[in-house]
């Protein structure tokens, strides 16, 4: 484990069999892999996500097949981080602005999943296309969370449909234009583009789905002290 002072943009964690190699990654990423939340469920000091660092950690224990192998790389994870940077974090509940992901005026456009399609679950995103097999409602939520850059404001996105099947889903949009076009409706920031819409409306006209800004609790993992600078080997 060592400080990456590269200036590269590039970074990557991955894991495989119990084996964990980082490279120019941020203890924040590091941290939202370990305990598995959302970027934004991250409260700490700004250098959480400027810091980098290459690591390359092989966990003795015996990695679990199946579904509790995400479970069992995840505590491994938090030890490693405990050990090495001496982290420190609690969990707790705080109200925020969210876009809460709710069905349009007119309903969804879309049908639940025929149960033959469920055999396996998928997601494909190529820019400003998504195609989706099996998708449930908070998995979808979770992938608007992470195209927020395409969303007027940067706000978590949390499933409020109250739909809790698995659907076949298709989006097309384009990126946002937050300085020209026309106003596609009455939502601030949103506007048409003449290649096509912006992800807002096409989220309604495609698919009957709304995101409208409000409050919510949102689990929050606060760090409460971490090093800079990582223990040796």
């Amino acid at each position: 484990m060592k400080a990456n002072k590269s200036t590269s943009s590039d970074s990557g964690v991955t894991t495989n069999r119990g084996r964990l190699i980082a490279t120019n990654a941020s203890l924040r990423r590091l941290i939202v892999s370990a305990y598995g939340v959302q970027d934004y469920q991250v409260e700490g000091p700004d250098w959480l996500g400027s810091e980098r660092f290459d690591i390359s950690a092989t966990f003795p224990e015996a990695i679990p097949k199946g579904e509790k192998y995400e479970a069992a790389l995840q505590i491994m994870m938090q030890k490693m981080l405990a050990d090495r940077f001496k982290l420190e974090v609690h969990r707790e509940q705080k109200t925020r602005p969210v876009y809460g992901l709710t069905a349009g005026k007119s309903g969804v456009k879309f049908k639940e999943a025929p149960a033959s399609d469920c055999d396996s679950h998928s997601r494909n995103n190529n820019g400003t296309h998504f195609v989706g097999t099996c998708v449930s409602m908070d998995g979808f939520a979770e992938f608007l969370a992470r195209r927020r850059r395409d969303l007027p404001l940067d706000l978590p996105v949390l499933d409020m449909t109250g739909l809790q099947g698995f659907y076949n889903l298709k989006l097309d949009w384009v990126p946002e234009s937050k300085g020209s076009g026309e106003r596609k409706d009455d939502v601030p920031g949103v506007r048409a583009s003449a290649s096509g819409v912006t992800l807002l409306v096409a989220l309604e006209e495609q698919l009957g789905l709304r995101l409208e800004t409000r409050k919510a609790p949102i689990d929050i993992l606060v760090v409460d002290d971490a090093q800079r600078v990582p223990s040796e080997n």
